[in-house]
């Protein structure tokens, strides 16, 4: 299985819960770990090292070079390492023909095999939505997506990296944002929704990439549904259990393996 984290060193306590809980519900897959990144330190990678089992997991560690995003031309306003996913086509070995991108701030509470494995139907990208109604329609309206299409949520991706290698270039991506810079509010999420909107399979976000909106929001389900159900937590937005103002329900899943992420950093 091959994954890809982007993140500078602010968040490298939630990646190491989240390696952890992608340990604990995936104890016989071998893992790629792609760490992208531009200022991650030695002791960054330590931590790493001590929730992974480095029997079964490669972690190779991608240096991001300035020159990949000189024409990037939102990074005045935005984090750039927000933008390393965007630049899978020259950060990925060719050899790789897929790819699970995650963002830091998720635990995985069940196996990921069957999102892995999706069936991409000939498309390059797969994901999932958390928005309805009037936002989903605006979000698509302006970035002229297709009305058959959803706008999906770029904490959860996998990659069709053979498919995309045959259509588009990292510099094709730039000119995209380049020719749309005025409405892509949403960075480069607003980026792989304009761009590939066309080209998207979509999973359900219950199970691979819920979040406290979602939880919220779908009445037939409660904690013990997502206990028994979900695969993939997704603490995006501004509810992060680490943080004192969360007010959501799915904390007790980020602390539970982050105790046993506790555990192997403090035995280190």
């Amino acid at each position: 299985m091959n994954i890809l984290v982007t993140l500078n060193s602010g968040y490298i306590g939630p990646l190491s819960v989240m390696l952890k809980s992608i340990m604990i519900n995936e104890p016989e897959t071998e893992i790629n770990l792609y760490v992208a990144h531009s200022s991650l330190t030695e002791k960054d990678f330590q931590i790493i090292d001590k929730v992974i089992d480095k029997s079964r997991t490669v972690v190779h560690p991608v240096q991001v070079a300035p020159s990949l995003m000189e024409h990037a031309p939102v990074l005045k306003r935005i984090s750039k390492e927000t933008y390393y996913r965007l630049l899978v086509l020259d950060i990925i070995p060719e050899n790789v023909d897929r790819i699970l991108y995650m963002d830091p701030d998720i635990v995985v509470n069940k196996s990921m095999k069957d999102l892995y494995n999706v069936d991409f139907k000939g498309n390059i990208v797969a994901g999932a939505g958390h928005t309805v109604g009037c936002v989903e329609w605006y979000n698509k309206k302006r970035l002229d997506m297709p009305e058959s299409s959803h706008y999906v949520n770029a904490g959860v991706l996998v990659f069709n990296l053979e498919e995309m290698r045959k259509s588009y270039t990292t510099q094709d991506i730039f000119d995209y944002i380049e020719k749309n810079l005025k409405k892509l509010w949403l960075s480069d999420q607003d980026v792989i929704n304009g761009m590939f909107g066309r080209k998207t399979t979509y999973f359900d976000t219950r199970i691979f990439n819920l979040d406290e909106k979602v939880f919220k929001r779908e009445r037939k389900i409660n904690l013990q549904w997502v206990r028994e159900n979900t695969s993939i937590i997704h603490y995006n937005g501004s509810q992060k259990p680490w943080k004192s103002e969360y007010k959501g329900k799915l904390s007790e899943f980020y602390f539970h393996y982050k105790a046993l992420a506790d555990k192997d950093l403090n035995n280190g």
